[in-house]
């Protein structure tokens, strides 16, 4: 049984990931939640309890912003891994209300 704190939305962003070192860009969000997100990885992912830091994007062009955020990993299967948001400060919240809001079509106040 999973427990999460907090519900997720399905949405599908670009995410680039970086654990051990790598760099992988080009991944893919099923799902994201203030707390955690599974991450679609198509290629060797990072293993359970390792730490990993995601970056977004958010706007276009000129507007766009990235936001880096630390997660850990919680749970690893054949197409991706589900990663719990770590080391979680007002910026960082900030960054994840934005990223849904955008996502869903909302602005943030």
């Amino acid at each position: 049984m999973e427990q999460r704190w907090s519900t997720r939305s399905r949405i599908a962003l670009d995410v680039d990931l970086i654990f051990e070192g790598t760099e992988r860009k080009g991944c893919r969000t099923r799902d994201i939640g203030l707390g955690g997100v599974f991450l679609e990885i198509n290629k060797e992912a990072p293993s359970k309890d390792s730490m990993v830091e995601l970056t977004f994007r958010l706007g276009k062009g000129a507007e766009s912003a990235e936001h880096k955020i630390m997660a850990k990993v919680v749970r690893v299967s054949h197409d991706g891994v589900g990663l719990m948001f770590r080391d979680f400060d007002a910026r960082a919240f900030r960054s994840l209300k934005e990223l849904i809001h955008y996502t869903q079509g909302n602005s943030v106040h």
